[in-house]
């Protein structure tokens, strides 16, 4: 399917519920179009700061050929990155977070990439932000979305998506609106009558650039799920900590008081003590480990001190913050009044 959209011009949405290798699934297409088109890119994969390594990983793991640049850090690390970046071949893949592009939206529009792929594109599901208006200036020849929640709210983040993949062909905010959102809207909240055409027609227009699966579709191809439950007992501080949070006139307060958020606000501080007693009650990290006392010796060292306090004890030298430098042990020459360690 996603080989289909690159041959026929056109960009997508690959929409797979989450854990069924959308990941897998764009670095196959990476590597099919550098192995049959020659290809190489470059590409560039926007992904949210906490999966940056591990799509990173899985790029090296399954197509190590690939020179990939991961595109992070201060600034000025990412000046040094970006020195010779506009060479043919000075890498296939750059891997980057949203917040980093865009940070550094000019660098990245002046440059042409094969392939712009953002993965959980529900981040730019909102169309006045300024990520969605940096990105959309990005120049390149295909895009690509990955999200497994393609529709969260209402049905114009939808068209947010839509629009930034194909803007000559979803162009009007209120023609989408009038056609589909605003009746589709009054559908569920019962003030409009079902319409069977229109959500038909609404999947026609969407069909040919999403494509969905869900874990019950394909259940039958994969390995059952085998689960093994392991009671395991408290330790004596997790079982003090968590009678004692139980026993407290707050926590009994708030059973008794029915509020849904009180009870599960409990529930997850009984579960952090289960997890790590740290968790729930912080404490310094006492260690038995007796270090040896460390020594070094070096050739020589010179310390250049006043005359005045040339009659100083050593410690009293160093805490002078005079000016130290190494010297060699075999010649020395045109030393001051000072004293000489070796």
């Amino acid at each position: 399917w996603l080989v289909t959209l690159y041959e026929k011009n056109l960009n997508g949405i690959l929409a797979d519920e989450m854990g069924l290798g959308k990941t897998i699934q764009t670095i196959s297409l990476l590597a099919h179009l550098a192995c049959c088109e020659s290809i190489w890119g470059p590409h560039l994969i926007v992904v949210p700061t906490s999966v940056i390594l591990n799509w990173e990983m899985e790029l090296k793991k399954w197509c190590p050929a690939f020179k990939i640049l991961t595109y992070f850090g201060s600034q000025k690390d990412r000046a040094e990155k970006r020195k010779g970046w506009s060479k043919p071949n000075a890498f296939h893949v750059c891997i980057t977070s949203y917040k980093t592009v865009t940070a550094d939206i000019r660098a990245f529009k002046m440059k042409a990439w094969q392939y712009l792929i953002l993965d959980e594109a529900q981040n730019i599901k909102n169309w006045k932000s300024q990520r969605w208006q940096a990105l959309l200036n990005v120049k390149a020849r295909r895009r690509l979305l990955l999200t497994g929640t393609p529709l969260q709210n209402s049905l114009m983040e939808l068209w947010s998506l839509m629009h930034f993949l194909m803007p000559a062909i979803f162009a009007s905010h209120d023609d989408f609106k009038d056609w589909f959102s605003n009746p589709l809207t009054g559908m569920m909240d019962g003030s409009v009558e079902f319409n069977a055409p229109l959500v038909q027609q609404l999947h026609k227009v969407l069909r040919p650039f999403i494509l969905r699966r869900l874990k019950s579709e394909v259940e039958k191809q994969l390995p059952k799920k085998t689960e093994h439950v392991i009671k395991c007992q408290l330790s004596k501080r997790q079982r003090y900590l968590y009678d004692d949070f139980m026993s407290q006139r707050s926590t009994r307060d708030n059973l008794k008081s029915g509020n849904m958020l009180s009870v599960l606000n409990i529930v997850m501080q009984l579960r952090k003590c289960c997890n790590h007693p740290n968790l729930f009650e912080p404490r310094a990290v006492q260690s038995p480990l007796c270090l040896h006392q460390l020594r070094f010796t070096c050739p020589g060292l010179l310390l250049d001190l006043d005359e005045k306090e040339f009659g100083r004890d050593l410690p009293e030298c160093f805490d002078l913050r005079k000016r130290f430098s190494g010297v060699s042990s075999a010649t020395v020459s045109n030393i001051s009044s000072g004293r000489i360690l070796s």
